[in-house]
């Protein structure tokens, strides 16, 4: 076998040292990298460049859903415990995709709903965001069910450009997924042992969600939720963000703010609508969650506590929006929470 001089070898050594180089310039270095596609502006209400989204809770309790068509598609991977598919299904007349996990066996199972936070729109897949949450309760004895949204992932689009006076948004994703479950009668989900959980900005989904149809499910799980109160998000989101003022904008012109139409924004707050809420809610929410504020769920919670709605809000001290290690108290306590409410899988 050859092997080269250390003189000989010393240009190649150089050639590689400069690719590893170039490489951390291009990551570490602002503007070295390739400039990434800017998001696309589909309207003031669903700006996808922050959480913050507007949805017209008494606009969403009159409308007629039309949540159907659910389609197995592709499956993603099996594992002796489940196996993942992903989904299609009609919503607001246009086709959503998401993702579902079925455990291993005839079934019927009970079903969690989930929403996920926000995501980068350019690089979401199906799916991501959760994938612990599924893997986990689906090996538990659950489907776990989760929506992409509307304008995420192989999601129909709404128009660019074009703000909706009122707006159904995400919430009305969700409600029609729990509807195409429904009517598709998959003999291994039982919709009448149904749950919700919303992570993050889909913690928010599912409390406007409930809002218009507060027996949309059994029990709900909230991890980590966005404020019930739009004025919170749309400060902490939109105005407390540099890189937002063109967004900030354009909500003043359609909206107003929440000091020169109070009305409007209380309608777009499920914090306005919490009474309607009557099945059991678990909260859960890190102290150093320096994303979405603990402040937000312990109002919430107090709220709900107030107005007779079974309550269990769970706080974890030094953790942070992530659940790096306060995960596994979470999830634990999910499923009993679950089983609890819904009967054991």
């Amino acid at each position: 076998m050859h092997v080269p001089s250390r003189r000989s070898r010393r240009p190649a050594l150089l050639a590689l040292t400069g690719l590893i180089l170039a490489g951390l310039v291009a990551v570490l270095v602002p503007g070295a990298a390739p400039a990434r596609a800017p998001l696309p502006v589909y309207g003031a209400h669903n700006d996808v460049s922050t959480p913050f989204n507007v949805v017209h809770i008494p606009t969403l309790q009159r409308t007629r859903f039309d949540g159907g068509s659910l389609r197995l598609r592709a499956r993603l991977w099996e594992t002796p415990g489940h196996r993942k598919h992903r989904i299609s299904y009609r919503s607001a007349g246009r086709r959503v995709t998401g993702v579902i996990s079925i455990p291993q066996g005839a079934g019927p199972f009970p079903v969690l709903v989930a929403a996920h936070g926000y995501a980068d729109t350019r690089t979401y897949v199906s799916g991501r965001g959760l994938e612990r949450e599924h893997a986990y309760l689906a090996d538990a004895g659950y489907v776990v069910v989760e929506t992409d949204y509307r304008n995420h992932g192989g999601s129909g689009r709404e128009a660019r450009g074009r703000t909706v006076p009122r707006p159904r948004g995400y919430a009305e994703d969700l409600i029609n997924l729990v509807r195409a479950l429904r009517a598709a009668r998959l003999p291994y989900v039982d919709t009448g042992r149904l749950a919700l959980l919303g992570r993050s900005m889909g913690g928010g989904v599912v409390l406007n969600a409930l809002a218009a149809r507060p027996r949309l499910a059994d029990a709900v799980v909230l991890y980590s939720p966005l404020s019930a109160r739009a004025a919170d998000n749309y400060r902490r989101f939109v105005v407390g963000r540099a890189g937002h003022r063109r967004l900030a904008r354009q909500v003043r012109a359609a909206y107003g703010t929440p000091r020169t139409r109070p009305a409007f924004w209380r309608q777009i707050s499920a914090s306005s609508y919490l009474h309607r809420i009557r099945v059991p809610v678990q909260i859960h929410h890190g102290l150093a969650d320096d994303v979405t504020l603990a402040r937000w769920s312990r109002r919430t919670a107090r709220r709900l506590a107030d107005l007779g709605t079974p309550v269990d809000l769970r706080l974890y001290p030094g953790e942070d929006h992530r659940f790096s290690t306060g995960w596994s108290e979470f999830i634990h306590a999910t499923r009993t929470f679950l089983d609890d409410n819904l009967g054991r899988a």
